[in-house]
């Protein structure tokens, strides 16, 4: 009797939440993991015989299960308080931050990252009068995993191969101006706030006027929740905000957005606070290329960022240097279209990316 009452309760607790995918509205987004829902696939013949109809009706019923949040939340409890594993889909906690596993070092990646600095300076930079630099900027596992027991990459060994792969530039190190309270608890990346010290030894380096931080009106703009957050799948506790840095160069700034054929004005789009991500408030988030513009600039001076989202809090803060900064992120843009809109003559260049990009190099076009 009690092995036919678990059948049955089990049978219909599979048909009720299996029926309810269908009776209710489909939902759109899945807020909490930042990403859109499946729909219910399009069937076809052609469909079903090479079945990608079935492996989009599985994600369909997985994204659109009832409750589907409440049921990830137990789910994390389980494996972290009850079975004490020490993360949760690879994501953990440690001394106050949530964080990601990675530490699986991809040498051809760094060395493919090498390469394709170096393919950009023989092709538009060699014969232009311009200065370049190079820099990396650790992801906070550097500061957090190692030290409390979790697996981390060899940081030395991947700074190794990009560094002596890289030619014709001036590599910045930066590794020992972080720590691990400049970035959000909840979040990969550091906060504006606290890079001053990445900005002045950029500015020793580079040879551009820094300000202080002093300098700055620091404006919380709202409460922030990372990306990291909604992954652990389980009340965090954490808090993060967003805070800007301003000044009368940040907010009178021109900023030309090449996707948009756009120009703003101020380096922060306060819009931003109302999407998914509000980290995209500085400098409207991913871009493929912008042009900021400081009119206030006692001489003309340019600097060209090659850069990830890392870059979009910081060159703000480089702005008082410059009279225009021109950012690119290959993610979005081919090196092959540089040539249509940058000149590169008489200019500063930057090239910084963070580690997990320097992994995964087959991002940048």
């Amino acid at each position: 009797m009690k092995k036919i009452i678990s059948i049955i309760c089990f049978a219909l607790f599979i048909f009720t939440f299996g029926i309810a995918c269908f009776v209710k509205e489909p939902v759109q987004m899945l807020v909490s993991e930042r990403r859109k829902a499946a729909q219910f696939p399009e069937f076809s013949a052609e469909a079903v015989i090479d079945k990608s109809f079935f492996s989009g009706f599985e994600d369909f019923l997985a994204d659109q299960f009832p409750l589907r949040d409440t049921f990830r939340s137990i789910k994390a409890a389980i494996q972290l308080k009850i079975l004490n594993q020490s993360d949760n889909n690879g994501i953990y906690t440690a001394e106050g931050h949530i964080s990601e596993l990675d530490y699986t070092l991809n040498e051809t990646s760094v060395e493919n990252a090498a390469k394709k600095l170096n393919d950009i300076y023989g092709k538009y930079i060699e014969s232009k009068d311009a200065k370049c630099y190079f820099s990396v900027v650790p992801d906070k596992n550097y500061y957090l995993a190692e030290k409390n027991g979790y697996p981390a990459l060899d940081y030395g060994r991947m700074v190794e191969i990009y560094t002596s792969g890289v030619e014709n530039m001036e590599y910045i190190d930066i590794f020992d101006c972080l720590t691990l309270d400049n970035y959000y608890k909840t979040d990969s990346h550091w906060k504006q706030q606290e890079i001053g010290a990445v900005v002045e030894k950029l500015s020793q380096k580079m040879g551009f006027e820094a300000k202080p931080s002093e300098y700055y009106t620091a404006e919380k703009l709202a409460d922030f929740e990372g990306v990291y957050a909604p992954r652990l799948a389980m009340g965090s506790g954490f808090k993060d905000e967003i805070i800007t840095m301003n000044s009368p160069v940040t907010n009178g700034a021109k900023v030309w957005n090449l996707e948009t054929n756009k120009v703003t004005q101020g380096v922060y789009d306060k819009s931003r606070l109302e999407s998914g991500d509000k980290y995209d408030v500085y400098l409207q988030g991913a871009a493929a290329l912008l042009t900021v513009e400081n009119s206030a600039a006692t001489e003309k001076k340019e600097l060209v960022i090659f850069r990830d989202s890392f870059g979009s809090s910081l060159a703000p803060l480089m702005l008082d240097g410059y009279s225009k900064i021109t950012l690119v992120d290959l993610r979005y843009i081919s090196s092959q279209m540089l040539g249509q809109f940058i000149d590169f003559s008489g200019c500063d260049v930057l090239f910084i990316y963070n580690t997990q990009i320097l992994n995964q190099s087959s991002l940048l076009k």
